[in-house]
């Protein structure tokens, strides 16, 4: 029966987000994403070619041309730096799909398995939390609410964020359940899901944290002693050095870190135009349903304040620390919600369960189906009235480039590094 619901789930959300990947040609981040792609396997994995970390800070701290900066990084090839800093985790599933000589449109359709397998993770990971009959109910919502939001289905493009989301998601419902039964087996698995995180976006600090917390507070439950936090450890570090040793054994992570602290403190507006005002706008009036539904969750828990919610306790602290971390990512570009929505979608899911337990059966069936056809219903309203292609501005230029002989110039995209 769970397989069928399940089903049914991903053949809306393919149904939904399907219709909202862009034909159009790779903008400047995906370009960047291919061509570190294309590079192979090896090179993503050791980084290289790639600038040492002494030049990199040198250069940073010198505060040279930013074009003499961005020719030197491109001339050389840096791997990392076409990666935009990120772990290389994304480039693993990109690089066999690059390699198929597909379209644009047929790659980012591929690499739609990704938040498919998220939902997978939300569906499933509630029926594996939540005992009893309303566990259907809340794999449901979850799993609804993820599928038509608007940070997850306007998020087609080719980035590592809806990795993240799924390595983040798999982390915490492992997190849950450890908590919830006590077992080292299932934290084990967690933090081998929080490596995975790492070596997909910097971000993941902040689910390292909330882990580290979390271990702190329950280590009476996981009779924690100086052996398990060594085994802890290494499980991470062995999970790291495993998908990238470039971390470690190249500082990689040090460059990624000091990129994002630049980029946090030093510019002004590196992610968009908007201000704190105008992208929360943006960010609730695109997914008002959604966004209703989760201030529900968050006031009905804090109202009752049940064992179960109580339980659920690490999926909220890690929503208000990520919060607290991208308070300064001023912009309505969906994937940077990625960050944290799928962690509301998936608390918003599980908190709303004991209203409905409350309720009889055909009113608790009543109430779902309301809040699934809202949800999908202005998800579909959405998308409907949206071109697939809101941005011919990268076809124009690809046209231009042919029209003007123009297939063996280069083009070298300025990398603005100025406070």
């Amino acid at each position: 029966m769970h397989v069928l619901v399940f089903g049914s789930l991903l053949a809306l959300f393919l149904l939904l987000i399907t219709r909202n990947v862009s034909p159009e040609p790779y903008g400047y981040d995906e370009a960047d994403y291919m061509y570190a792609a294309s590079l192979g396997f090896t090179a993503n994995w050791t980084d290289t070619p790639s600038i040492s970390i002494a030049d990199f800070l040198h250069a940073g701290l010198n505060r040279g041309s930013p074009k003499a900066l961005s020719e030197r990084i491109r001339g050389s090839h840096d791997v990392l730096f076409y990666r935009h800093f990120h772990g290389p985790l994304y480039h693993y599933f990109l690089i066999p799909v690059a390699r198929l000589g597909l379209n644009e449109r047929d790659v980012r359709t591929i690499l739609l398995a990704i938040p498919a397998a998220s939902l997978a993770v939300i569906y499933f990971g509630c029926l594996w939390l939540v005992p009893g009959p309303t566990a259907s109910f809340a794999a449901l919502l979850s799993g609804m609410l993820f599928l038509t939001s608007h940070a997850v289905v306007w998020s087609t493009e080719l980035a590592p964020h809806q990795l993240f989301a799924l390595c983040m998601l798999a982390s915490l419902v492992l997190l849950a359940k450890a908590i919830a039964t006590g077992r080292r087996a299932y934290w084990y698995a967690c933090v081998i899901a929080s490596a995975l995180a790492f070596c997909t976006l910097e971000v993941a600090f902040v689910l390292i944290l909330t882990i580290a917390i979390c271990g702190f507070i329950e280590r009476a439950r996981f009779r924690a002693d100086p052996r398990f936090v060594v085994k802890s450890l290494a499980l991470f570090l062995a999970t790291v050095l495993a998908v990238w040793p470039a971390a470690i054994f190249r500082l990689s992570f040090v460059k990624a870190y000091a990129v994002m602290g630049y980029l946090a403190l030093m510019r002004e507006s590196p992610w968009g135009p908007e201000g704190f005002i105008e992208t929360w706008r943006a960010r609730i009036f695109e997914s008002p349903v959604e966004w209703s539904l989760i201030v529900i969750a968050v006031l009905w828990g804090l109202r009752t304040r049940s064992k179960r919610a109580g339980r659920l306790y690490p999926i909220g602290l890690f929503i208000v620390l990520m919060l607290a971390a991208t308070l300064r990512v001023f912009t309505s570009t969906p994937r940077y919600s990625l960050t944290f929505m799928p962690a509301l979608d998936l608390l918003a899911g599980l908190t709303l369960l004991p209203s409905l337990g409350t309720l009889r059966r055909p009113a608790s069936f009543a109430v779902v189906a309301l809040a699934i056809a809202g949800l999908y219903g202005f998800a579909w309203f959405q998308v409907a009235r949206s071109p697939n292609n809101s941005n011919p501005r990268s076809a124009a230029v690809v046209t231009y480039i042919h029209q003007n002989a123009l297939l063996n110039k280069t083009l070298l995209p300025i990398l603005v590094l100025k406070p």
